[in-house]
């Protein structure tokens, strides 16, 4: 929903939609109320399949840039490469994640930094590559982890981080500063 409300206020970029693979996804309401169009396709059959559905939807809107958050399944490599020979073979998949990769990849990072007692977690914005948070980082911002916080705080935190540096890359994409390779199907 952040992404979302930066959206509103950028006079170069549009989101085309909102894509989730869980019914009960509260996205899919809050970015219908927002106005934005959103789909659902169900893992109800193989990858391959599914993938499918998802790139003929990308290929659909003339989607350039992919923004993941709380995806939660690794994309292959058929995927990552379809949508890429739409942008000159450009990457232009980006996932957020909670903690300063490469520590603390896949699930629960911000408990398992919490209770690894470390000083600092914070956030990586990174390219999507085929394995499990390991893409090029993009942008990362360090977040220090208070000794008397609770991990309800510190996930708190690290939310408001979240927002904040993932709409700073939208506007990043906005002006520019973020080069983009636009959608071009090849023969």
């Amino acid at each position: 929903m952040a992404l979302i409300q930066k959206s509103k206020t950028l006079s170069q970029l549009e989101i085309s939609f909102v894509l989730s693979d869980k019914a009960t996804a509260p996205v899919l309401a809050k970015a219908q109320n927002e106005g934005v169009r959103t789909y659902l396709v169900e893992k109800k059959q193989d990858k391959a399949t599914h993938e499918a559905e998802i790139l003929k939807l990308l290929k659909e809107h003339k989607v350039d840039w992919i923004l993941l958050a709380g995806y939660m399944r690794l994309i292959s490599a058929d995927f990552l490469a379809k949508f890429a020979s739409w942008h000159q073979g450009k990457s232009q998949i980006v996932n957020i994640h909670p903690s300063l990769l490469p520590a603390y990849p896949g699930v629960d990072s911000i408990a398992r930094a919490y209770n690894d007692k470390v000083s600092h977690t914070g956030i990586t914005i990174h390219f999507v590559d085929e394995g499990m948070d390991t893409g090029a980082v993009i942008r990362q911002e360090p977040l220090a982890i208070h000794a008397a916080e609770s991990l309800e705080q510190l996930g708190a935190r690290m939310h408001q981080l979240e927002h904040r540096i993932y709409t700073d890359f939208l506007d990043s994409l906005s002006t520019g500063q973020q080069s983009t390779v636009y959608f071009e199907e090849n023969p």
